[in-house]
């Protein structure tokens, strides 16, 4: 006897799409939550080692100098008249606009309005964050405003190689300054001069090899098994027929290519951004009350220069704590013990220009960056 077949129960496909599609808005509501979680987590941590090291960095030079006195560094920075903050806040616009201009000189037909944010919107990211975290918001920034991915990469890139090779370069000056400034101070001398010989070879070396595709091609021969072994490490794809010599030679030339119009205004912006920083540093200590007498400017300059060497590096984010010891451990005794005190409150001042009022500043950078590119992706929708 036959069966007759049994009929299957209807399946309701509207109300399975709506029920899978609840299913994925909740997923993608639990995994931005626990995105939002990470990111505050992350952000928690960074500012609690900001804070860890600005601690570590007190403690050690509190126990170095033991005629620091918070009280007289405090009332060193108050009084200052009005007249001397205008001043410090000129000086730094001066600063940022040089800095505006370094970014936007790297960048064809870019305004230097748009170098100015440029600078200071990563800059924000990379006084929190440790690291070049600075660099995938510049170029998220220039392709924003119509800049090719290519471009965009080789200014990011060059931008980089302008600002490394300067903080290289600057404590071979240093040792220029010294020799000038009759700088007779043990320990202080020795560094600087170790450190100008290191820099300098390292500086003619690495001239000496880009200078030349063939040059650079072996080089990239050379260190190819290093680079394999590292991008291992972290685990990236390496290829087998990788070729990092040649890959250095054709990065080179492109650079070479795309700066030919363009590294005059670069150099110079660098140089003027550098001289604006140092400024701020020698207006902080002065307005102070260091007389030229203690401390000249030959020996701020040096010590500027060094500082910038050592924090080239980025161990903090903002090179918070380092660049504080670095400066008042070999300002103030330059200076004298009866002045160590005005040295801090100088440095503390210069930290607050070029290093905290960084941080609102690029906030709200980032926030007209954002604002605008909302506003443009508006207007092409409307257009459309």
């Amino acid at each position: 006897m036959s069966q007759e077949p049994t009929a299957e129960k209807p399946v309701d496909v509207g109300h399975l799409g709506e029920s899978t599609e609840h299913e994925l808005d909740a997923e993608i509501t639990e995994l931005s939550e626990t995105s939002k979680t990470r990111m505050v987590v992350k952000i928690s941590l960074r500012v609690g080692f900001v804070v860890v090291a600005l601690a570590i960095a007190g403690y050690v030079l509190f126990n170095i100098f033991g005629d620091l006195d918070f009280e007289e560094i405090k009332e060193a920075i108050q009084e200052l008249s009005d007249a001397e903050w205008l001043a410090l806040v000129f000086a730094w616009i001066i600063w940022i606009a040089c800095q505006g201009l370094q970014t936007a000189s790297l960048v064809h037909h870019l305004p230097v309005r748009r170098g100015v944010l440029a600078y200071l919107g990563p800059s924000a990211v990379s006084s929190v964050i440790p690291g070049p975290s600075d660099l995938p918001v510049r170029f998220s920034m220039y392709q924003s405003w119509g800049v090719s991915r290519s471009n965009a990469a080789t200014a990011v890139a060059a931008s980089g190689v302008f600002t490394i090779t300067s903080q290289l370069a600057l404590p071979a000056f240093a040792g220029v300054a010294i020799f000038f400034g009759d700088l007779q101070v043990e320990g202080f001398l020795t560094i600087i001069v170790t450190t100008t010989l290191v820099l300098a070879v390292l500086i003619v070396f690495v001239a000496f090899v880009f200078g030349s595709a063939s040059r650079t091609r072996r080089m990239g021969g050379i260190l190819q098994p290093m680079w394999q072994r590292v991008r291992r490490l972290f685990h990236k794809p390496v290829g087998d027929n990788e070729d990092l010599g040649k890959q250095l030679a054709t990065t080179r030339k492109e650079t070479l290519d795309y700066l030919s119009d363009k590294w005059v205004t670069t150099s110079f912006a660098t140089v003027m951004t550098l001289f604006m920083k140092c400024a701020i540093l020698v207006m902080s200590l002065r307005f102070v009350g260091i007389p030229e007498s203690a401390l000249g400017w030959a020996a701020i300059g040096a010590v500027f220069a060094l500082m910038v060497g050592i924090t080239m590096i980025p161990i903090t984010p903002g090179a918070a704590g380092v660049a504080e010891v670095v400066l008042i451990g070999m300002l103030a005794p330059i200076a004298g013990q009866e002045y160590v005190n005005e040295v801090a409150a100088g440095v503390l001042l210069y930290r607050l220009f070029t290093w905290l009022a960084l941080i609102p500043a690029g906030l709200i950078a980032l926030g007209i960056w954002k604002l605008s590119f909302r506003q443009k992706a508006r207007q092409e929708a409307n257009a459309a």
